[in-house]
């Protein structure tokens, strides 16, 4: 007889009492700070993000460039190593609203150095100043920018995805939009999806803890199961 593999590890059961405990205890939504603009500028400053573990030293071998985006260009940071065996497209975490590519320079140059790829990181706009489709179209351009040009510019049309937080679900909606709108998926051989925000709809966690907010900024005009459409939420 098959016997299904558990989805999670056993050994996680004997803290589910303390996680709930935890959930319980954190502040609602209208307790939070709202994010007025002079919050959301300092939100953004990356010395000050998670006590500044962003705002490393700049590392050399970095180069910003331009390519045509949907509403104007769109910033490109890439990382090239001598000897290129794929590239490696990143999208930045921060909440749709706040980050960098050089937020993740450090991560990166470690990936191009190890693996051999050429990163290139997009500079998506922000909510809320811009929101929603306005990042995920950046994204999308950008991975065309890639199909395009990845071999001229990189020597290789291997392609890579990855993300962390935001920029995992912005990568998962990629990969989707690449499906469906362009056939394309296929030519990604690989995503590294990091501790995405898949379903932007809201767990009663996520809506206890305060992520709401984020999201607010992100679907100002978006609410309730709408927020499940899978360019939103990819987990649907």
């Amino acid at each position: 007889m098959l016997v299904p593999t558990p989805l999670t590890d056993p050994a996680l059961d004997a803290h589910v009492a303390e996680v709930r405990a935890f959930n319980a205890k954190l502040p609602r939504e209208d307790a939070r700070v709202k994010w007025s603009p002079a919050v959301i500028a300092r939100a953004r400053d990356l010395t000050q993000i998670m006590g500044g573990i962003f705002a490393t030293a700049a590392i050399a071998g970095f180069e910003n460039r331009e390519i045509p985006g949907p509403r104007g260009p769109i910033r490109l940071r890439t990382f090239v190593p001598n000897d290129v065996r794929a590239v490696y497209y990143d999208v930045h975490g921060g909440g749709f609203f706040m980050g960098a590519p050089e937020m993740d320079d450090r991560d990166n140059a470690e990936i191009a150095r190890r693996t051999k790829c050429a990163v290139v990181s997009v500079d998506y706009r922000l909510a809320p100043e811009h929101a929603y489709p306005a990042g995920p179209d950046d994204c999308e351009a950008a991975a065309l920018w890639l199909l395009a040009n990845a071999q001229r510019e990189f020597g290789t049309s291997r392609l890579a995805i990855g993300g962390g937080s935001a920029g995992a679900n912005l990568a998962a909606t990629t990969l989707l939009r690449m499906r469906d709108r362009h056939q394309a998926a296929s030519q990604f051989f690989a995503a590294n999806l990091v501790f995405g925000v898949y379903d932007v709809s809201g767990t009663p966690s996520q809506r206890r803890g305060g992520v709401q907010s984020f999201r607010d900024l992100y679907l100002p005009k978006i609410f309730a199961d709408d927020r499940k459409h899978p360019d939103i939420s990819p987990l649907y």
